[in-house]
């Protein structure tokens, strides 16, 4: 184990949430516009490009993933991709136009099935750069077994093109 978090008992209570968290995201995503409006400038505020939805590609050594992420106001970022792979963490701008985001997504023991039992979880860090509607990031990730041991770790890239989810 490590630090205070018992992860077998913790992944294994995001099994019977991993719907409930993907409700919540979906709706944070559709309501991004208003909460836009809403937030201040600032760290994570409502100023930056980045805010928005961006659909694209998540390359890592091992294989190429089709993603949308999710960057609110506030700091908060939120991911799907291929599969049953959801993902949460933070951004915070780092200039007019760059930002580093983090994010934290548990590993179900089928990737490609609904999430019954998790066998470990994925963090990542992002530097992004955002050129009109196109974002590209480059970054590291590491793999944890349940037990918080490190399984892998290398380079992560993304290449994302804005999602306008406003027209549904």
């Amino acid at each position: 184990m490590t630090g205070h978090v018992d992860r077998r008992r913790f992944l294994g209570r995001a099994a019977g949430t991993g719907a409930a968290v993907g409700a919540l995201a979906v709706g944070a995503a559709l309501s991004t516009s208003e909460m836009a409006e809403a937030s201040p400038t600032g760290h994570g505020g409502s100023s930056s490009p980045v805010l928005g939805t961006w659909r694209g590609v998540v390359t890592l050594p091992h294989e190429e993933e089709v993603a949308l992420f999710t960057f609110l106001p506030g700091g908060f970022f939120l991911s799907f991709a291929q599969g049953i792979h959801i993902a949460t963490g933070r951004w915070e701008a780092t200039g007019r136009r760059t930002v580093t985001f983090t994010l934290w997504q548990v590993l179900p023991d089928d990737l490609r099935g609904l999430p019954h039992r998790y066998n470990g979880e994925v963090r990542a860090l992002h530097h992004a750069r955002v050129d009109g509607d196109r974002l590209t990031s480059d970054g590291t990730f590491r793999a944890l077994d349940i037990d918080g041991n490190e399984l892998s770790r290398g380079p992560v890239s993304t290449r994302a093109t804005r999602f306008d989810i406003s027209t549904f």
